[in-house]
């Protein structure tokens, strides 16, 4: 049986790429920060295939925690998804007054975060069959398609995101690990609060279709990460 890990199983995304996972035979990691009624749900559903794991990525100490966790549970991991992420403010541009010490935290999570867990994980990774590491980044860290005025905190943060996984596969390549930075979509999630309405993608549109790209289409190989959507369509970096 091949083993997944996935960060930010609480709700929303990450929920459904726990269930969409164990549905295609995987033992699953979840790594939630508060254990919630979906998860518990799911992990009822399929007992021993779900094993759940307390995860703040924003703590050096909660990741370690971590890591120690899950060498204890099993040999290697195929899969890693860095899912776990927060949005930040959206609504100031350049000019207001600007809330940096929040910005730090929307980077401290969402590049530093990534790159703590798969810090923490790359041996199990390696060690494993399918060696892939698969970073949810989004169209908004993108610098060549920029077309927003602010929302400063998630689109630096998600560039850096970018970043961090070429350089981690440059520097695992020759191990075999690949990585792939995925654009999930417009999802409808709580990022802001509350559920996005706006959203053109359920989770678990979004979850399936990340799936079928990263495990069942063969994606160009390339000396950078591929940058895909959830469609397997290519973003810009």
């Amino acid at each position: 049986m091949k083993t997944a890990l996935v960060t930010g199983c609480d709700h929303g995304l990450g929920l459904a790429l726990a269930e969409a996972l164990v549905k295609r035979d995987y033992l699953v990691l979840a790594c939630h920060y508060a254990d919630e009624p979906g998860l518990k749900d799911l992990r009822a559903a399929f007992p021993g295939r779900v094993l759940t794991f307390p995860l703040n990525i924003g703590s050096d100490a909660s990741v370690a925690a971590l890591r120690q966790a899950v060498e204890a549970a099993v040999p290697s991991l195929d899969l890693l998804i860095n899912c776990a992420g927060i949005l930040g403010d959206m609504a100031k541009t350049i000019g207001d007054e600007l809330d940096f010490d929040e910005m730090l935290r929307v980077y401290n999570v969402n590049a530093l975060g990534a790159l703590r867990v798969t810090n923490a994980l790359c041996r199990l990774v390696a060690q494993s069959g399918e060696k892939l590491i698969v970073n949810i980044s989004s169209e908004a860290g993108s610098i060549q398609s920029c077309w927003r005025t602010g929302w400063f905190a998630y689109c630096m943060s998600k560039a850096a995101n970018n970043m961090q996984g070429a350089l981690t596969q440059n520097a695992l390549r020759d191990q075999g690990v690949r990585v792939i930075q995925m654009h999930p979509g417009h999802v409808a999630t709580f990022m802001r609060g509350h559920l996005d309405t706006t959203a053109k993608l359920t989770p678990a549109q979004s979850a399936e279709g990340i799936l079928r790209t990263v495990l069942d289409t063969p994606l160009p190989a390339s000396p950078r990460p591929p940058f895909v959507d959830y469609r397997g369509e290519t973003q810009l970096y």
